[in-house]
């Protein structure tokens, strides 16, 4: 039995809101772990991170913090909180200081598949619904894939230009969960960024949705830093 003394908090990315963690939420649950979702506005960086502080700070004891795609991000700058023990990353952005998810993204290499990202709208990022299912949740049924791309949060552009303060992983231990498929944050992207972290690191087939179509693979990866 796993060691259940710490909680897990879940930071969901762009586009989408923290529903989608729901299968992680039962796999870790069931292990008898208390877990918490934060629900970001993805509109800034800075209200992100004190959306996801302010559930830090109602919480007793450590906690393992969770966050996917750019919700790597926030746990970068949300994880200097005294509470956070351990970061893990699950095919996330990981800025360093003074970086934002804009600058991460413009060294990404540019020969393979690009995000089908709409111009933006009143300040908004949303992705091509059309293309939603290919590039976001390949390894999803069609169904679950066209819900997601029908119920997009939009993201807003001071989400993706907020540089970070100070990064959380220069002082705390990190995981990364490498996800060989992905087409919204390429592999190769994601193995600069881990290595860059001196992060453990976990491999897995799957999309960039891979915290909703393989959410066992994404509890294991959480289990190990919590122990």
């Amino acid at each position: 039995m796993p060691s259940t003394d710490k909680t897990i908090v879940l930071v969901h990315g762009g586009f989408v809101d923290g529903s989608g963690w729901r299968g992680v939420y039962d796999e870790l649950t069931r292990d008898g772990y208390r877990v918490r979702i934060v629900q970001n506005a993805t509109v800034s960086l800075a209200g992100d991170v004190a959306a996801t502080t302010s559930v830090l700070d109602d919480i007793d004891g450590p906690v393992v913090l969770v966050g996917h795609s750019y919700g790597g991000a926030v746990i970068t700058e949300a994880g200097l909180h005294d509470s956070v023990t351990a970061l893990v990353y699950i095919t996330a952005f990981a800025p360093d200081k003074g970086e934002s998810v804009n600058s991460l993204i413009a060294t990404f290499p540019q020969d393979g598949p690009q995000p089908p990202i709409l111009p933006p709208r009143e300040g908004y990022l949303f992705l091509d619904r059309a293309k939603f299912h290919e590039s976001f949740a390949g390894d999803l049924p069609a169904a679950d894939a066209a819900f997601l791309a029908d119920s997009q949060v939009p993201w807003g552009l001071e989400a993706l230009g907020g540089t970070i303060g100070e990064a959380a992983w220069r002082m705390k231990p990190s995981w990364y969960l490498h996800v060989t498929e992905d087409k919204m944050i390429p592999p190769a992207a994601q193995t600069a960024m881990a290595e860059r972290l001196g992060a453990t690191v976990l491999e897995t087939p799957g999309s960039h949705a891979i915290y909703v179509s393989r959410p066992a693979a994404v509890a294991d990866i959480i289990r190990a830093a919590a122990q």
